[in-house]
């Protein structure tokens, strides 16, 4: 299953597009938005930051530390994940993180 990465406008909660994005570090980027409701056309710059491991890499970066998952974490998630529901990973993690 593919979730696409995205977020809602927060002006008039249509779907926005990510048009481009820059390199900030290894684990941090500027994601930048245009709404796609042309009446409200909102852009806007958000932050993506990888913040812990679900499953470790098999050709790990020294220079990166990233805290594991605890296993009832990662559960949760790919729970989330086959739930089958359309949703931007952002509503999954959210939804996951209020439990």
């Amino acid at each position: 299953m593919s979730l696409r990465l995205g977020m809602n406008c927060p002006h008039c909660q249509r779907r926005a597009q990510i048009r481009t994005s820059v390199a900030l570090t290894p684990t941090l980027r500027n994601v930048y938005f245009l709404c796609e409701n042309v009446a409200c056309g909102h852009s806007w710059v958000a932050t993506l930051e990888a913040v812990r491991t679900i499953s470790p890499s098999g050709i790990p970066n020294p220079a990166i530390n990233l805290p594991v998952m605890e296993r009832c974490e990662v559960e949760e998630v790919f729970d989330l994940l086959r739930s089958g529901a359309q949703r931007t990973i952002f509503e999954a993690l959210r939804t996951g993180l209020e439990r």
